[in-house]
């Protein structure tokens, strides 16, 4: 379980931070193609715009020629052939009165004459020229000959003999539709992957319709970018999409796998160190301890304080040198089974009253040191003896042999019973077996 655990938290972690990476990797991306599609937009649109309005001035070249002449069509046939000479002009037009009455070029456009252009029930186009003072588009709409075009309209007014300004009609110009948006090579967009749509809203609803779009559908789920675009009164807006989510990018994908492999590693790689770990931990523990009562054994004693020695910490410290009685007897009467238990059982009392920096260990058999790193608990650790005795003299708890359990205690200090660790042993051995032969007179002391 804990392996497991431990390569999951690992891999989850590693694989957030992965994934986090990708995300702001995606965002630049995004970011990057944001700004790809807004110079392609800008330019798409300023050349369309362009365009547009340099066709629909023709209107004010026509509105001239009527105010020169005083309202008399004079020279029209010679003015529209020059004006009229580009192949997304459909039809130039004047209308005295609002009636279409000259038409270049006449052929094909016979049904224009006599058109009403303030009559709404023509072509659903009409609008007061007061209020329109300047050039209008509207469309794309259908006229009469069945050709969609794009409709300019320019209102022309004369000053009459009391210099007040006279309604003398339009002057109008139709474009091809769609043939005029091929001055923004739209083209060239779907041939980059990208997609497209222009919209015109309608000024009494405000509705959007879509007016011309590339042929994959414009896909508002993908980067994309909306710019407005005006030509006299005609509100547009041209929206422009890269046409992929990022979601059906292959390279995303790539980014998302190769971030989950190496959230992989590093988890396999983690929970190989923890096992490497935890194998030198068990390695330690049966190389420094004893495997029956959890104390160090004799190596991991001497491993402990050979460190404190080449610590610059020269404190002085206590060993306790204690050996089990008539051990040898239990083991001979109720086995070496129940023997174990009692090693057992004292080791547990020993710990319970020894302070937490103290050093436990089992030297073998039935012999254990203690040895303890502060003068001042001295007092504290007799009576915690004391109390293990007393303690193990009621025996093992639940079942095993029903006998008491005693020990003999002898004593060293650091400097002053020895300098090194066996001439400390020595004389905490000497000590303790005065305290056996005590013991075995009955006439022990109490610990310390």
């Amino acid at each position: 379980m804990r392996k497991s655990r431990t390569f999951i938290t690992v891999f989850v972690t590693s694989l957030c931070c992965c994934l986090l990476a990708v995300f702001f990797l995606v965002q630049r991306r995004i970011e990057v193609e944001f700004s790809r599609l807004e110079n392609i937009i800008l330019a798409q649109r300023d050349d369309l715009k362009t365009e547009l309005t340099s066709l629909l001035f023709k209107t004010q070249i026509l509105a001239a020629l009527v105010v020169q002449n005083d309202g008399q069509v004079a020279g029209f046939d010679e003015v529209v052939k020059v004006i009229g000479d580009n192949d997304r002009v459909d039809s130039l037009t004047l209308a005295p009165g609002g009636v279409i009455s000259y038409v270049y070029p006449l052929e094909g456009h016979e049904n224009l004459l006599g058109m009403n252009l303030l009559d709404s029930s023509e072509d659903g186009t009409a609008f007061a020229p007061r209020v329109t003072a300047g050039i209008s588009l509207y469309g794309p709409h259908e006229q009469p000959d069945g050709r969609s075009v794009l409709t300019g309209r320019l209102p022309v007014f004369l000053k009459d003999a009391e210099g007040k300004r006279k309604f003398w009609g339009f002057t109008s110009i139709a474009l091809k539709f769609p043939q005029i948006l091929d001055a923004a090579d739209l083209d060239l967009l779907e041939k980059q992957g990208l997609s497209y749509e222009i919209l015109k809203v309608d000024p009494q609803s405000n509705e959007s319709e879509s007016i011309a779009g590339s042929v994959r559908p414009f896909n508002a789920s993908a980067p994309h970018l909306v710019m407005p675009l005006q030509i006299f009164n005609a509100h547009w807006y041209f929206r422009i999409s890269s046409g992929e989510v990022w979601y059906k990018s292959v390279e995303n994908w790539v980014y998302t796998f190769l971030a989950s492999v190496l959230s992989l590693l590093l988890a396999s790689l983690a929970q190989r160190n923890r096992d490497l770990a935890a194998a030198r931990h068990r390695l330690e523990e049966m190389v420094y301890k004893d495997t029956l009562t959890g104390a160090l054994n004799r190596r991991g004693l001497f491993q402990v304080m050979a460190e404190r020695a080449n610590s610059d910490d020269n404190e002085k410290f206590c060993l306790y040198f204690m050996d089990l009685n008539q051990f040898k007897a239990i083991n001979d009467t109720y086995g070496h089974k129940a023997g174990d238990r009692v090693l057992q059982h004292f080791a547990a009392a020993i710990v319970a009253v020894a302070p937490n920096d103290s050093v436990f260990a089992r030297m073998g058999g039935d012999e254990f040191i203690l040895v303890l790193f502060s003068a001042r608990i001295h007092d504290q650790i007799s009576s915690g003896l004391a109390r293990a005795a007393a303690n193990l003299a009621k025996g093992l708890p639940g079942e095993g042999p029903n006998v008491p359990i005693s020990f003999s205690v002898g004593k060293a200090e650091y400097p002053e019973d020895g300098q090194t660790l066996d001439e400390l042993l020595s004389q905490a051995d000497k000590a303790m077996y005065q305290d056996k032969e005590r013991f075995r007179r009955q006439t022990r002391i109490a610990f310390g």
